[in-house]
C-alpha cells in the first residue's frame, strides 16, 4: 500500500505517563498533528471536538481500562471505523486475541521502538485514508463532484423518518435541465460535461445550511433535500436556482426553447404533521417538476403534501 499521507492527519495520544507521552510525540509529530488525553474522560472530550484519524491508546488509564474505551469506540458509529493502536507492556498469555478482540488493529509493546511504531502508525494511517477517499467516491458523483443518488436516497429516507417522528416540515425540489439533449446533439458531449458542471456550482451555492443536500439524481436530472424547510422557505430556494442557472447565460442549441441553457423545478413540503415516505414524496415532486416542463419550460412549480 502507498504510505504516502494527507499532511492533515489528525493523531490522539492516551496516555498519563509522562516519559511514554514524550517518546510518543518525538515519533508522531512526524506524521501528523498530535493531541494527548489523559484519561478516559479526556478522551471522548477530545474525540467529540475532533475526530482523529488514528489513535494512541494505552491499555492503563486512571479511569478506565484501555480494552474497555477501545471496546466503547468500537461500538459508536462516529468512531468505530478510526484505527486503534494499543500500547501496553502486558505479555499476558491470550492478551493479544483480547486486544483484537474488541476491534483495535495492533498493540505495540512498551519499551517503544520508535521505527516499528512509526512503520505500524503510517501503514494503518495510510489504510484509513484509503478507505475514506474509496467511501468518497462511492457517494460521490464524479463529473459534478455533488453527491450521487444512492446518497440522496439514504439521507432522504432517513430525514422524512426524522421530520415524521418530530412533526417538522421536510422540502424536496426536483430539477431538469431544459432540452439538455438538443444541447449535447448540437455542441457535443464534452460541452454537455462542462455545462452539467456550471448548473451543478449554482445547484452548490444555493444550498446555504450544512444539513441541506443537493444530488445528481441522473442524466441532466437533480435533486435538493432541504429539512425543516416550510413551503415559503422552499419556493425561495427553487426560484433562487431557477434565476441563477438562466443568469449564467450559457449558449443553448438553436432548436431549444429558450436562447440560454435553463431549469425546469418541481418541488413540494410535506407540511408539519404530515406523514410521508421517500416514494411518494419523490413521486409528489416530480409531479411538480412535469407541471413546470408542460408549462413552458424555465419555471417553478410547487405542491403542498398534507
Amino acid at each position: 500500500m502507498n504510505n504516502t499521507l494527507p499532511a492533515s492527519s489528525e493523531i490522539l495520544i492516551v496516555d498519563d505517563d509522562p516519559s511514554v507521552v514524550m517518546s510518543l510525540y518525538q515519533v508522531m509529530s512526524d506524521i501528523g498533528r498530535v493531541r494527548f488525553a489523559e484519561t478516559a474522560e479526556q478522551t471522548f472530550s477530545m474525540i467529540s471536538e475532533k475526530h482523529p484519524d488514528l489513535i494512541l491508546l494505552d491499555i492503563e488509564l486512571p479511569d478506565a481500562n484501555g480494552l474497555d474505551v477501545c471496546t466503547k469506540l468500537k461500538a459508536m458509529p462516529s468512531t468505530q471505523d478510526i484505527p486503534v493502536l494499543v500500547i501496553t507492556s502486558h505479555a499476558d498469555v491470550g492478551f493479544e486475541e483480547s486486544v483484537f478482540e474488541v476491534g483495535a488493529g495492533d498493540y505495540i509493546h512498551k519499551p517503544l521502538n520508535p521505527r516499528v511504531l512509526a512503520a505500524r502508525a503510517k501503514t494503518h494511517l495510510a489504510y484509513y485514508h484509503a478507505l475514506k477517499l474509496l467511501d468518497k467516491q462511492a457517494r460521490t458523483d464524479q463529473l459534478t463532484k455533488l453527491a450521487n443518488r444512492w446518497v440522496f436516497d439514504d439521507q432522504l429516507t432517513s430525514e422524512l423518518g426524522r421530520a415524521n417522528r418530530q412533526k417538522n416540515p421536510i422540502s424536496l425540489i426536483m430539477l431538469d435541465i431544459d432540452n439538455f439533449k438538443a444541447f449535447n446533439d448540437q455542441f457535443g458531449h464534452i460541452e454537455g460535461d462542462k455545462c452539467l458542471q456550471a448548473v451543478s456550482t449554482v445547484f452548490s451555492d444555493a444550498i446555504l445550511r450544512s444539513g441541506d443536500l443537493v444530488a445528481r439524481y441522473g442524466g441532466e436530472e437533480f435533486a435538493v433535500l432541504l429539512p425543516e424547510t416550510d413551503a415559503l422557505g422552499v419556493q425561495k430556494v427553487a426560484e433562487r436556482i431557477r434565476a441563477n442557472v438562466e443568469a449564467l447565460a450559457i449558449p443553448h442549441a438553436d432548436d431549444a426553447t429558450f436562447p440560454v441553457v435553463t431549469v425546469s423545478v418541481g418541488c413540494c413540503t410535506s407540511a408539519t404533521g404530515s406523514v410521508i415516505d421517500a416514494a411518494s414524496a419523490l413521486q409528489i415532486a416530480d409531479q411538480a417538476l412535469y407541471q413546470s416542463k408542460h408549462e413552458g419550460k424555465n419555471c417553478v412549480n410547487f405542491l403542498l403534501v398534507e
